[in-house]
């Protein structure tokens, strides 16, 4: 089974290519408009990274970040990373304080942006081991 991740972001071209990046490599990718909508997927579907970004309606991806770090576990220990065109000391040190793992800036490569996620929870499906097949 593919791994789940999870984007969040107001601007649609955003989402989808994004979305576009990931699903080539094999993830499965959920799509939220708002941090509220990824707080809520997240809570349901308890996926194996969420990308966030900062600047959204409803509630920001730092809010959303923080509303994830205080959920039950095992769903408070997703990986998360702060995707956003915001580039400051200030926003990177809210990210890590609030609980990103990464804190990346767009634009982004997606061959930089597949590589950080296949840092932070591996290639898009598990390897079975011998005794699974």
């Amino acid at each position: 089974m593919a791994k789940k991740v999870i984007i969040a972001d107001d601007e649609p071209v955003v989402r989808e290519v994004v979305k576009q990046v990931l699903q080539a490599e094999g993830y499965e990718v959920i799509e939220a408009e708002n941090g509220q909508e990824a707080v809520e997927q997240v809570g349901k579907l308890n996926p194996d990274l969420v990308i966030l970004d900062v600047r959204m309606p409803v509630l920001d991806g730092m809010q959303a970040c923080r509303l994830i770090r205080q959920m039950d576990e095992p769903v408070r220990n997703v990986p998360i990373i702060i995707l956003t065109a915001v580039d400051t000391s200030l926003g990177r040190r809210l990210g890590a304080e609030w609980g990103a793992d990464l804190y990346l800036v767009k634009p982004i490569s997606p061959r930089l942006l597949r590589q950080k996620i296949k840092e932070l929870i591996g290639p898009p499906h598990e390897e079975q081991s011998e005794t699974q097949k």
